[in-house]
């Protein structure tokens, strides 16, 4: 069963969590985790899966609206809040073909998150565990576990003098380390 589910996922991607139940209809609080707030449509097909006990629940929008910071959802089938409170902190997927499509030399964040990451020299520098979306642009927080168990982690800015290549397809990144890094060192 689990290799079905991430046979399932390997095709979909997280945009959301649900929060926690809103009202005693089966509604729910929902916080969106894209910037793409239009990639939610009534009708669409999602997974909900929550990642610490690997359940999930196929289904389907049947209703949205926006609410403060967040969103007010309802989901096919849920129609209490019994049944609402089980899907509490549950992750909402979607397909990847979903996605609009990027411009060149643009990517998603789902593409970069875990790509390994290389100086120029060749030496591993790490995994990409996080990006910081900054405003003016975004930082590759990489980490790279020691042998003597201590973490180190690089802030690498995503800017040309700092990321010499991009390889999205084997998730491989070489980069040069900003001089404020090494002094740290």
């Amino acid at each position: 069963m689990i290799t079905d589910i991430k046979e399932l996922l390997s095709s979909m991607i997280p945009v959301g969590y649900v929060v926690k139940p809103h009202g005693l209809r089966g509604e729910v609080k929902f916080k969106l985790t894209t910037n793409l707030e239009d990639i939610l449509e009534v009708g669409e097909n999602t997974l909900l899966f929550d990642e610490k006990s690997k359940r999930y629940v196929v289904t389907r929008i049947t209703d949205f609206r926006k609410a403060g910071s967040g969103y007010i959802l309802s989901f096919e089938g849920f129609d209490n809040v019994g049944l609402a409170e089980r899907i509490r902190g549950y992750h909402l997927y979607i397909a990847k073909s979903k996605l609009p499509p990027l411009e060149k030399g643009e990517f998603y964040f789902y593409q970069v998150l875990e790509a390994q990451v290389f100086s120029p020299e060749g030496e591993y520098l790490g995994k990409v565990e996080d990006i910081i979306e900054t405003g003016a642009n975004d930082v590759f927080v990489v980490k790279h576990r020691l042998e003597n168990l201590s973490v180190r982690e690089i802030l690498i800015p995503v800017i040309k003098d700092y990321i010499l290549e991009l390889d999205l397809d084997n998730k491989r990144v070489v980069a040069k380390i900003p001089d404020f890094e090494k002094e740290n060192e």
